[in-house]
Parts: structure tokens; C-alpha cells; sequence
């Protein structure tokens, strides 16, 4: 087979074009620090790191979601922590009542006291968050708790049933609050019923309707604190769901970028090499074509 100049020149030009073909893509890898950028580069990856990206998003949005939810969950649990306070005050106040050495004015007195921790209880419980209760169950936009003489306990109810809830996941949703309905509902009667009657027997200085009002506070209080502890499960629920959606972006983040990034390290290396043969293919085009027709003659 004959070389000619022209074989060997073509065979320099293909070589020379490869290189600043490499050369030319390694350099975009290095600016854009992406070595996939378009589904031809590479179908299977760039597949892959799109449907990872979208989980990221997705579960990014659960964590905001539960982000809110867990704002509003722990200071829906801070006030049913200080309903419970308010509620051992009125106990402490019973016992005390139901003692033989206490006389009536004492006892009317404490039945002040009573209406005054009533009132509090009903601004505890009207915590709001923004433009929602907390304990409006999903009837949010209304108080809850509201003096009403007409109403059970006086105090009349705004809330419904359907606890609020965030979206936590796929098919889950986490309760946040607790309703207001829920709290009342104690075992032994409306809450406010219970608090009203203590009001009463000591207005009355009745010491027996006192003694016997005991196990109801007593088992108030122990609603209360069982409702409590069921938020602060979810409130722990939230919390181990937003850790694991963290710590799951960072595996999937470290998985996209080794499907699409750059490796720096690496890419700088093949650049150095494809420079090398570059500039080792210019010098030998320099002395092979140097020659003209006079060096000939």
C-alpha cells in the first residue's frame, strides 16, 4: 500500500480533530461540572437523575410540610402542657375546699379563683397560629371556646371533630392538634361542666359535692395528659419522618451526581492527556511537513 502525503495528512487531521473534539467536550464538563446534560449523552442516566431529582422535590415538599406541622404541633402541646397545670391548680383548690377547716367566705374566695382559671383555660385553648385554632379541629377559622351561659359548662364550642393533619408522605397524613371537642370530652363529663360544678359546690360551700367533685378532676386531668401524650407521638412520628427524608436527599443527591456530574479529578486528568498528545502530534506535524520542493532539488 502506498503512503502518500496526502494518506498521511488526512490520518494527522482526523487524529488532531478527535483530540479537540475531546478536548472541546471535557472543557464544557469543567464549565458546565456536568457530564450528562442532555438525554443523547447519556439515555439511562439521565433518565435515572430525573426521576431522582423529582423524589427530592417531592419529598422536599413533605418536609416543608411537616416543618409547619411540627410548629404548630408543639405549641398546640405547650398549651395542653399548661391546661394540665391549670387543671392540677383547680385539684389542689378542691382539696383544699373539701377541708372541714375552711369557712364559707374562703370557700367563695376559691370559687373566684376557679371562674378566673376557667377563663384562662378558654384563652389557652383558643391558641391560634397564624389566621387558624389550633383546637378548632378543621373549623379553623372560628374560636373554639367562648363564654356562653346558655351552653354546657358556660362555655359554648366552636371546634368539630376532624383534627387538622399535614401531608407527611405518600398516603400519610399525621394529626397536629388535637380538637377541642376531644378535650372536653372527658370521662367523667365536659371538662367545663366539671370545672362549673367545683365553681358551684364551693359558692355553695358544700364540702361533700366537693369531696365527691375529686375523682372527676382526677380523671380529667388524666384525659387531658393521655390527649397530650398521643400529640407528642405524633410530634416524635414527624420529627423521625423529617430526619429520614434528610438523610435519604443526601444518598439520592450523592447518586445524581455520579450519574451526571463532572469528575473534576478525573476530567482534569484526561484533558492533561489529550493536551499531551496534542501538542506531541503538532511537533511531528512541524517536522514532517516542514519540508518544501526545494530541499528536494
Amino acid at each position: 500500500m502506498r503512503i502518500t502525503q496526502k494518506t498521511i495528512f488526512g490520518n494527522f487531521m482526523r487524529d488532531i480533530n478527535k483530540n479537540r473534539g475531546e478536548m472541546a467536550k471535557i472543557q464544557s464538563d469543567l464549565s458546565s461540572g456536568k457530564t450528562v446534560r442532555v438525554p443523547s449523552q447519556d439515555p439511562v442516566s439521565f433518565q435515572r437523575s430525573r426521576i431522582l431529582t423529582e423524589d427530592i422535590r417531592k419529598e422536599e415538599q413533605f418536609q416543608s410540610n411537616i416543618e409547619s406541622g411540627l410548629r404548630q404541633s408543639r405549641l398546640a402541646q405547650d398549651a395542653l402542657d399548661e391546661t394540665i397545670d391549670r387543671l392540677i391548680e383547680i385539684k389542689e383548690k378542691v382539696v383544699q375546699g373539701a377541708s372541714s377547716s375552711l369557712g364559707e367566705s374562703n370557700r367563695a374566695s376559691m370559687a373566684d379563683s376557679i371562674s378566673g382559671i376557667r377563663d384562662s383555660l378558654i384563652s389557652t385553648l383558643n391558641l391560634s397560629y397564624g389566621d387558624r385554632y389550633l383546637f378548632a379541629g378543621t373549623n379553623s377559622g372560628e374560636k373554639p371556646f367562648e363564654l356562653d351561659g346558655t351552653a354546657v359548662g358556660g362555655v359554648s364550642n366552636g371546634s368539630n371533630n376532624k383534627s387538622p393533619k399535614v401531608q407527611a408522605g405518600d398516603g400519610v397524613n399525621i394529626d397536629i392538634s388535637v380538637t377541642g371537642s376531644e378535650i372536653r370530652n372527658t370521662p367523667a363529663g365536659d371538662l367545663f361542666e366539671v370545672i362549673g360544678n367545683i365553681e358551684q359546690a364551693l359558692r355553695d360551700n358544700d364540702v361533700t359535692a366537693l369531696n365527691n367533685l375529686l375523682p372527676d378532676v382526677d380523671e380529667s386531668i388524666e384525659h387531658v395528659t393521655d390527649v397530650t401524650s398521643r400529640l407528642g407521638n405524633n410530634i416524635n412520628r414527624m420529627d423521625f419522618m423529617f430526619e429520614q427524608y434528610e438523610a435519604t436527599r443526601i444518598t439520592k443527591e450523592a447518586d445524581i451526581s455520579r450519574l451526571v456530574d463532572t469528575d473534576y479529578a478525573e476530567a482534569f486528568s484526561d484533558l492533561q492527556r489529550i493536551e499531551v498528545a496534542y501538542e506531541s502530534a503538532m511537533a511531528v506535524h512541524t517536522t514532517m511537513f516542514k519540508n518544501t520542493l526545494l530541499d528536494y532539488l
